[in-house]
């Protein structure tokens, strides 16, 4: 973390490898299966139906980083009554709309850009997905002779080793690909919704959703 204009901004690394997370295994008269799914950056976490935790309720997180030291993520649709043209006038002209977005409960105070940058080769961009990422803070560039557009974020989403597959096993969590409208989309209260139906039928959830979710 450094400082950037009294503001705390986070400083990351380059894109992680995609992560295959095992949820499931049993065992017939066949042999011993698993059912797995993949993690990536990029992913989207889209929050179970049957979440009950009111700070994730209806969310979706982009996921920035997964590992065997844990997870990052920014939740997508959490708007706040600050306007990044207060909180980091260069980005006004870059954020639409002109919102703070709250990215989780860790480290809120902590000013996080979602960047889709002119050259996605850019040095102080980090986390690339289809020419998205993180921008680091510290670099001393006008952010609008470089950036095409930004998102500003409070905070993120955190998880501790192995604490999101514990989650997503669960049942707390359906995995989905992300889509540039994704994460620029303006209307946020309708994004949950719209990420969800397009994850496929009801069926196919439910082949995923734990039989007793609360014994995991």
């Amino acid at each position: 973390m450094v400082n950037a204009g009294g503001i705390v901004s986070y400083r990351g690394h380059r894109h992680r490898p995609t992560v295959l997370i095992q949820i499931a295994q049993w065992e017939d008269r066949a042999g011993l299966w698993a059912r797995w799914i993949m993690l990536e950056t990029g992913s989207l976490l889209i929050a179970s139906p049957g979440m009950h935790e009111v700070t994730f309720d209806r969310t979706v997180i982009f996921v920035i980083e997964h590992d065997n030291q844990g997870s990052m993520g920014l939740v997508l649709n959490r708007p706040s009554d600050m306007l990044v043209s207060d909180a980091l006038p260069d980005f006004g002209q870059l954020a639409d709309p002109d919102r703070l977005y709250v990215g989780g409960p860790v480290e809120q105070g902590t000013a996080l850009v979602l960047a889709e940058p002119l050259d996605p080769a850019a040095p102080d961009m980090h986390f690339m997905h289809d020419g998205i990422g993180l921008l680091d803070l510290a670099a001393e560039r006008d952010p609008r002779l470089h950036l095409e557009r930004a998102r500003v974020f409070s905070g993120y989403t955190g998880w501790g080793p192995r604490q999101l597959e514990t989650e997503l096993r669960s049942g707390a969590w359906i995995i989905g690909r992300s889509e540039p409208s994704d994460l620029w989309a303006c209307d946020s209260q309708n994004l949950w919704a719209r990420v969800l139906a397009r994850q496929g039928t009801m069926e196919d959830f439910l082949l995923l959703y734990p039989e007793q979710p609360w014994l995991n």
